[in-house]
């Protein structure tokens, strides 16, 4: 009886939920419910330190079921996500890396070259190279993590941004692509400077969306702090002041950060049902909030989703069952998976833009990465009961 009991109590959750987020949530979505069960992690996935907060690893949510996948994929619209993994934790390579693979999916790793063979949190360069070899995009995150901002010499913030890409190139790598520690820095002339003279392109912020015209606010309407009285993504005022978004200040939308908020907000299990669910919603919507500002063959706006580990150890990581479950979502709907390499830079216009989407942007010299899914059969891991 108390099962049936709590199962109307969610399915009731579930329609105000959906009633109230009418406009946040594609009403087309098909709602199933879902519980995830016998998840084998202690080897593979799961962290091993006993420390971790969570008491149920019984997931339950208003799980998006994959009967809406074809009504989604018919529509044809153009949905991105860029996934972005910081300084190069382990569990990048033990635990996202296998989830992503089973998708077909790549992601970008900003290494911090500290945390690589730190002896405790970090891969190995093996590790590094194998992502490289099967086809993820390795970017730098500095020779140190430190905050830039907190640095007391110029010559300290160039040493970490230029031996950052130093390291890098030392290990094999050809890195384009700078993200700041903690991405500060981005209203500092020297910092956006520097960045400049050794990357292509830079994070240095957050935003839920990324503008590649830099226009957020100026020709949408959308956060004000971090588009105001920019149009193109020209890293500099006529003043000589750095914009606040620009080809050097590109914005992520952390999911670490609405995880700490959320756990705020809720105060429980940080890695607990009720948390999950919310931060697993949370995702779906700022995924798929650029469908209001984006045009067949027209892409204006994409989210890039960044993550730190894949872990329970700490209140704001991610779980590899949530994890599995965003992942999951977005194969089930459609999206396109790519990186920061799949991004072009149009000089003319001072803009970004998806290459192979926008072809009066295309060059000869952009290719679009074909995947080659690496099928590591963790599926079968996974028991989903509906």
């Amino acid at each position: 009886m108390n099962i049936f009991i709590g199962f109307a109590v969610l399915l009731f959750f579930i329609v105000v939920s959906l009633g109230v987020n009418s406009n946040v949530i594609p009403s087309n979505i098909v709602s199933a419910y879902g519980i995830i069960i016998d998840i084998p992690f202690e080897d593979n996935f799961q962290n091993n330190n006993n420390n971790y907060h969570s008491d149920n690893d019984v997931l339950v949510f208003d799980y998006l079921s994959s009967l809406n996948a074809k009504e989604q994929k018919e529509k044809k619209e153009d949905k991105f996500v860029i996934l972005m993994f910081d300084r190069g934790y382990e569990s990048i390579f033990s635990k996202a890396k296998p989830i992503l693979d089973k998708f077909g999916f790549k992601a970008s790793i900003f290494i911090a070259c500290d945390y690589i063979e730190d002896g405790e949190e970090g891969m190995n360069w093996n590790q590094v190279r194998q992502l490289y070899t099967d086809g993820y995009d390795i970017q730098s995150h500095g020779l140190i993590h430190t905050s830039l901002v907190d640095l007391k010499s110029e010559n300290e913030i160039k040493s970490v941004i230029s031996g950052g890409k130093e390291c890098l190139q030392k290990n094999g790598f050809s890195p384009t692509v700078f993200q700041a520690p903690y991405n500060k820095g981005g209203d500092d002339p020297f910092i956006v400077n520097t960045i400049g003279n050794y990357f292509k392109f830079g994070f240095t912020g957050h935003s839920e969306l990324m503008f590649l015209n830099c226009d957020g606010w100026e020709n949408f309407g959308y956060d004000k702090e971090n588009y105001d009285e920019t149009t193109n993504c020209e890293p500099y005022f006529s003043d000589g002041t750095p914009t606040p978004t620009n080809k050097f200040g590109m914005k992520e939308w952390s999911h670490d950060r609405a995880h700490d908020k959320i756990n705020k907000e809720i105060n429980q299990d940080p890695h607990g049902t009720k948390v999950s669910y919310s931060l697993y919603l949370e995702f779906v919507r700022v995924v798929n909030s650029q469908t209001k500002f984006n045009e067949p063959g027209k892409i204006n706006a994409i989210p890039i989703v960044g993550y730190h580990e894949i872990a329970k150890y700490d209140d704001d990581y991610t779980s590899p069952e949530l994890f599995y479950l965003e992942m999951q979502y977005l194969y089930d709907n459609g999206f396109k998976v790519i990186t920061i390499n799949d991004l072009g830079y149009d000089k003319d216009q001072d803009r970004f833009y998806v290459k192979n989407v926008d072809k009066n942007n295309e060059t000869s010299f952009d290719r679009y990465f074909i995947e080659n899914e690496n099928d590591n059969d963790i599926l079968d891991k996974f028991t989903i009961k509906q």
